[in-house]
């Protein structure tokens, strides 16, 4: 049945965008917004007269660049493309900001580009869903370094009794070094107290969960050393080599610090995981390493590796690895949903992923580039540059 776009059809999909329960606003070639239905305005708590004329970097937030929309619009204004679909964080009217899955097309008359309109998918409760999985993997990974820090945190209390012990003694003998060896004891309690309260604090930042992702620059020397403070015992009664150059290094990237504490513990317990994975396929007992290095590219990006000598990747492995529920270990030993959370940390703080592997027995290395230089401008919202 051919259907006849008559003023009465026309006013069907008139109702049907009106009534739709998704933000859409169309704005004219300039990029002044013309129409936004009424789910637009409660997403996003600008009235219909507020938004009518104005532009949407009104709904402008810091979470993309400058750069990122210019590479929105370049596919837009792509003849052979003329579409953009990605995920951005706009702001609403009272601050908050609203995730969303954003869908870009231009619309015509007489084959003519006229405007165009934006219709957006609210990830906000999808997003807190995501806060939850994380806040449980965070958990999960805690519990299995619990009795690696039991140990770590139970050698420097001994230390600490033993150095009180002999002091009082010191004290109760009357000896006639005993300013000197209390001093000396002293000064190693505070040194234990102070190991403790390290990894105490170590801890508890890789616990935190935060609400929303946070850019600065980060010292990738700094946010490797506490996460192998916390995995250093395990390594060692494990018998894995740490080899971090990251130590040394003097470079920052631009990053949430949260974030980037979760998906280096997250990659290098899976660089764990692999290696004992190698060692029951090939019954080797020799040292195994994993390394933490960077590469520098641009001048606006760096790389940082997580490299392994562990099992290795199959090609549909390594296709299939950052799929949500797909997982290679026992049933019981894993969810599937660490390598989509750890990319989807990076995504958020504007960077990518990638894996690169020989195959099976001849190890991985995970490749993430973020950013590494501060933004020159603050971001734009969803409009043409």
């Amino acid at each position: 049945m051919k259907v006849d776009l008559t003023a009465d059809s026309r006013s069907i999909f008139f109702r049907c965008v009106e009534d739709c329960s998704e933000p859409i606003m169309i704005s004219d070639k300039t990029g002044r917004l013309q129409y936004v239905n009424p789910a637009w305005e409660r997403t996003y708590g600008y009235t219909k007269a507020e938004a009518i004329g104005d532009t949407p970097r009104l709904l402008r937030s810091h979470y993309q660049s400058d750069e990122f929309y210019k590479k929105m619009w370049s596919k837009i204004l792509n003849p052979e493309i003329e579409m953009w679909k990605g995920e951005v964080v706009n702001r609403a009217k009272d601050g908050k900001f609203v995730p969303v899955l954003l869908t870009i097309t231009p619309y015509k008359e007489a084959s003519e580009t006229v405007g165009y309109m934006a219709i957006a998918v609210d990830l906000t409760e999808r997003r807190s869903m995501e806060r939850q999985i994380l806040r449980q993997d965070r958990l999960a990974s805690i519990g299995m370094l619990a009795s690696s820090l039991a140990h770590e945190i139970g050698n420097p209390l001994g230390v600490i009794r033993g150095r009180a012990e002999i002091i009082m003694n010191s004290l109760k003998s009357g000896l006639t070094n005993t300013t000197e060896a209390s001093v000396q004891g002293l000064d190693t309690i505070i040194g234990q107290i102070d190991r403790i309260s390290r990894l105490i604090e170590s801890l508890l930042k890789i616990s935190r969960v935060p609400q929303e992702i946070r850019l600065a620059q980060v010292p990738l020397a700094l946010m490797a050393g506490e996460v192998a403070t916390l995995l250093g015992e395990n390594l060692r009664r494990k018998g894995i080599q740490l080899d971090n150059r990251l130590q040394s290094s003097q470079v920052s990237v631009m990053a949430d610090s949260h974030h980037l504490q979760q998906i280096l513990l997250n990659l290098m317990i899976n660089s764990v995981h692999a290696i004992e994975e190698e060692r029951k396929r090939s019954g080797r007992t020799d040292d195994h390493v994993i390394r933490l290095d960077v590469e520098e590219g641009d001048s606006e990006h760096t790389t940082l590796v997580i490299e392994d000598t562990g099992c290795g990747l199959t090609p549909e492995v390594k296709q299939r690895m950052f799929e949500p529920f797909f997982t290679t270990k026992t049933p019981g030993q894993g969810t599937g949903l660490g390598l989509a959370i750890v990319q989807r940390l990076v995504e958020e703080m504007q960077g990518c992923i990638r894996v690169e592997s020989r195959g099976p027995g001849l190890g991985s290395r995970m490749l993430i580039q973020l950013r590494s230089s501060s933004p020159t401008s603050p971001a734009s919202g969803v409009t043409k540059p």
